[in-house]
């Protein structure tokens, strides 16, 4: 605070001399007591120059309320220096704060020159300068978030604390007897007609158990049911060819088939089971005695010893289809439970023509021979080669001779096939180890060196594994396809030699699975001069969408010979024109949901898609971008290092029947950034 003092007393005057050491204090306003020496209103105040920090306009204002109080002013006892001190020091700040609103105040007046505080402006927040619309519309729309996150939340809420009540009641609180009926009713997936397909299965078993008595040829294994005779006494039916619906072809009947009304038209085991997944107990009739329950467990050694094995060839034109057929029974661990079933589409009259079933020497001269011991256990089914419709046509046949056996094995495209010795206990000791019924271990066939199969080869550890697909062509022709190039040829990680691992496709030259596969995943006989790439994709599908689940095996336990290139193209053969091969085409991309042109009522739902999964499930799992045609990259380096079996494998359902991919939500794409187009 500025102290004013009055003009010096003159000397030799004592109280002049007091009053000079007395100070003046003026006060912040009319309301406070101002402490000074009481003078004459007379008296002219002299002031000295003002301090550091006070301003010209401070002096002149406190001098003001000096002379205006001066008569009514109070002489007091001059305070103390530390009050002085205080005393002034609020002084000043509240100088400030009024030189401050003075400012304020007055914000549009620009300050005088002897002002030494500088203006300070506010600045004005640009949330102020939004008018009461804007306001009002950000508090709405803050409201509207709110209450939707606020009904996420609750709705999430319920339904976690639905699902918790759920599954305590079913499981709890629900008899066992009444909570299995209600997960049976539930679980829609399952076939539901389980007593009319054991009456079905009965009926086929006891069937061809007289039709094997009344056969001559019979006289071997109980165990195995041949086709032989069933023609002579009517068993054959008529299916109109593919290339000419015109001609008809004769073909055996397919197992457990059931005839139906006065017309008596066929009704499949597909039909009886809708595509729906099997039960334990009806998996375990396949192969087994159907009035037991001995067969229905994978594990019980009791019930291995009569489980035989259906092998499936198709041979075009190949002198050496009994030295395949040979090869299969002598390198068996257990011939007796093999039983081959050959299409063999040749032309009769041509010279190259030699039967798969007849030995090289007469078996009147050396009875021997592997041909002449288990001939029962060869059945080859002839097709002209004008009749010929392809490789997939000849399948379709080949699985009408299943006799339902356990295991089913088919391979090769052609007959140059070599099987290592104990092929058959390897095969199945793999199956085994997936601890899954719906398995199927498929690959390609590496091929050997070997051309002689007399001679006995052991297994080779290289194998492939089918994880690489693409599409190809353009415009229409454009389809999904996988070939031997793009898969990864290579041995079994250390880790993984006694287990097969999981793999996203299916290979024709070799597929081992029980023999209800045969019969869920039947070939359709109206495809006409397609190629191996259409079949194996839509074979995939099909099994994929009925339960089945796909494996790479351990080890090479079949492998396969340099065959002419002849041999292995069913194109445009027969009957079948690029017409009838177009229409082919299309239907098959219809029956595996790829392509809308057919109309589905008109395709028989025995050679459609299952009912267990969706295709829309296997695309996304494995990176398939459908409706752009274009697939993810790098999906083998998924595959081949286990961790896909890792991935799925814990989801096998309880009782075995393959894995539940509705509990798994894995998208491959997702762990790839960017995809390309394969023609990138």
């Amino acid at each position: 605070m500025l102290r004013l003092r009055p003009p010096p007393p003159p000397r030799n005057n004592v109280s002049s001399r007091r009053d000079h050491n007395n100070h003046v204090f003026s006060t912040r306003d009319h309301s406070d007591k101002i402490l000074t020496q009481k003078v004459k209103p007379s008296t002219q105040l002299q002031l000295k120059s003002p301090r550091r920090g006070v301003t010209q306009q401070q002096i002149m204002i406190d001098a003001h309320h000096v002379t205006a109080n001066t008569n009514t002013s109070i002489i007091r006892k001059p305070p103390r220096q530390s009050e002085r001190r205080k005393d002034e020091s609020t002084t000043q700040q509240y100088d400030k704060h009024r030189q401050r609103c003075i400012l304020m105040h007055n914000h549009n007046t620009e300050p005088s020159s002897h002002d030494s505080l500088p203006r300070r402006r506010r600045k004005v927040s640009s949330y102020h300068s939004i008018n009461y619309t804007q306001s009002l519309f950000v508090a709405l729309i803050r409201l509207v978030v709110v209450s939707a996150l606020a009904y996420f939340i609750l709705v999430n809420v319920l339904s976690i604390i639905y699902n918790i009540i759920s599954a305590f009641v079913s499981g709890v609180l629900l008899p066992t007897s009444r909570r299995n009926k209600l997960i049976t009713h539930l679980d829609n997936i399952f076939v539901q007609n389980i007593e009319e397909i054991r009456q079905v299965l009965e009926l086929a078993k006891t069937e061809f158990d007289i039709i094997e008595s009344r056969s001559s040829s019979s006289n071997q294994s109980q165990l195995l049911h041949s086709v032989r005779g069933e023609e002579t006494i009517g068993y054959f039916e008529q299916i109109t060819h593919p290339g000419d619906k015109s001609v008809k072809v004769s073909v055996p009947k397919f197992y457990a088939s059931v005839s139906m009304g006065e017309n008596g038209s066929v009704r499949m085991f597909r039909q009886l089971t809708s595509g729906k997944l099997l039960t334990r107990e009806l998996a375990g009739m396949i192969g087994g005695d159907p009035t037991t329950t001995a067969g229905t467990d994978p594990n019980n050694n009791a019930a291995t010893s009569d489980r035989t094995i259906f092998v499936s060839i198709i041979s075009k034109s190949d002198s050496r289809c009994s030295n395949t057929v040979s090869n299969v029974l002598r390198s068996a661990a257990n011939p007796e439970r093999i039983r081959v079933a050959v299409v063999f589409r040749i032309n009769p009259l041509s010279k190259r023509y030699a039967p798969c079933d007849a030995p090289p020497i007469p078996c009147t001269s050396d009875p021997d021979q592997i041909l002449c011991m288990y001939n029962a256990n060869v059945d080859v089914y002839e097709l002209n080669s004008e009749l010929d419709a392809g490789a997939m046509f000849a399948r379709h046949i080949g699985q009408r001779m299943y006799r339902g056996e356990y295991y089913a094995l088919q391979v090769g495209v052609d007959a140059g096939i070599v099987f290592s010795d104990g092929w058959d206990e390897e095969l199945i000791r793999q199956w085994k180890a997936t601890n899954n019924e719906m398995a199927v271990i498929t690959t390609y066939l590496s091929e050997t060196r070997i051309r002689d199969g007399n001679r006995p080869i052991n297994a080779t550890p290289k194998r492939y594994t089918i994880c690489h697909a693409t599409y190809e062509g353009v415009g229409r022709e454009r389809r999904l396809e996988h070939t031997r190039s793009d898969q990864v040829e290579q041995t079994a990680p250390p880790d993984r030699t006694q287990t097969p691992m999981l793999q996203p496709f299916w290979s024709s030259e070799l597929s081992f699975s029980r023999g209800h596969f045969v019969l869920q995943v039947p070939y359709d006989p109206q495809l006409c001069g397609l190629d191996e790439q259409d079949e194996e994709v839509s074979m995939a599908l099909r099994a994929f969408s009925s339960g089945y689940d796909f494996y790479t095996p351990t080890q090479s336990a079949i492998l396969r010979t340099k065959v002419e290139s002849s041999s292995q193209t069913d194109g445009g053969v027969g009957l079948c024109k690029a017409n009838a091969k177009n229409k082919s085409r299309k239907r098959l991309y219809s029956l595996i949901g790829l392509d809308n042109i057919i109309d589905e009522d008109t395709i028989p739902h025995e050679y459609g898609l299952g009912a267990v999964r969706d295709t829309a499930k296997f695309f996304t799992l494995y990176g398939i971008h459908a409706s752009e045609q274009v697939t993810e990259h790098r999906l083998c380096e998924f595959v081949t290092t286990g961790n896909m079996h890792d991935e799925f494998v814990p989801h096998i359902r309880r009782d075995g029947m393959g894995i539940d991919y509705n509990r798994i939500s894995f998208r491959f794409h997702e762990l790839i950034s960017i995809h390309k187009d394969n023609h990138q």
